[in-house]
């Protein structure tokens, strides 16, 4: 692989025929997520309106509208952000990075997403799992809560979207080491 005019090797494993597979099926949990989330606004929208009703016409507020809004919408955004990823829609500010050519690019991206931003997911996902288990095992429920639910489905659920977009980093650094991705614009 040329980067910066030299000759540079490229990537571990960016040619093994193994890794399509597996990036596909992650592509594919990715979409399923993003399904899980649509349901999620769904259900947000209804406990919304449910609570409206509740409080204004019934004048008889609900205990558990705040909470399980807050759960639905933390689903919401992380079983969301794995598509976002996938499909290049997220927010990028590569004023840097964009004025170079895009096998460099590809290398810039490949290097960010393995060095910082996997680790980074990696050890919150594992914090998270951890805390899971924790409040599973301990029956914790929701401190902050007048409702008080049990907090490890929220945790779970958390976890789940956190493995879930380190999972597709990993397949969009592949994509990168392979000069494949779609997130660049190529000439």
């Amino acid at each position: 692989m040329i980067v910066g005019g030299r000759r540079v090797p490229a990537p571990p494993l960016a040619n093994s025929p193994m890794l399509d597979p597996l990036c596909a099926v992650i592509d594919r949990w990715s979409v399923i997520l993003v399904w899980v989330a649509k349901l999620c606004l769904v259900g947000l929208i209804g406990v919304t309106l449910c609570e409206v009703f509740m409080r204004y016409v019934l004048n008889a507020p609900t205990l558990w509208s705040t909470d399980i809004a807050y759960m639905l919408n933390g689903a919401l955004f992380l079983f969301a952000t794995a598509f976002t990823l996938q499909s290049g829609a997220h927010i990028r500010v590569d004023f840097f990075s964009a004025r170079f050519a895009p096998r460099t690019q590809d290398w810039i991206n490949f290097v960010f997403y393995l060095a910082v931003v996997a680790p980074a997911l990696a050890w919150i996902g594992s914090v998270m799992a951890k805390r899971c288990w924790r409040a599973y095992e301990s029956g914790e429920l929701d401190p902050m809560s007048s409702w008080a639910p049990l907090i490890w489905p929220f945790y779970l659920v958390l976890t789940v979207g956190v493995l879930s977009l380190l999972l597709q980093v990993l397949a969009e650094a592949v994509r990168h080491a392979r000069g494949t991705s779609t997130q660049i614009k190529r000439g």
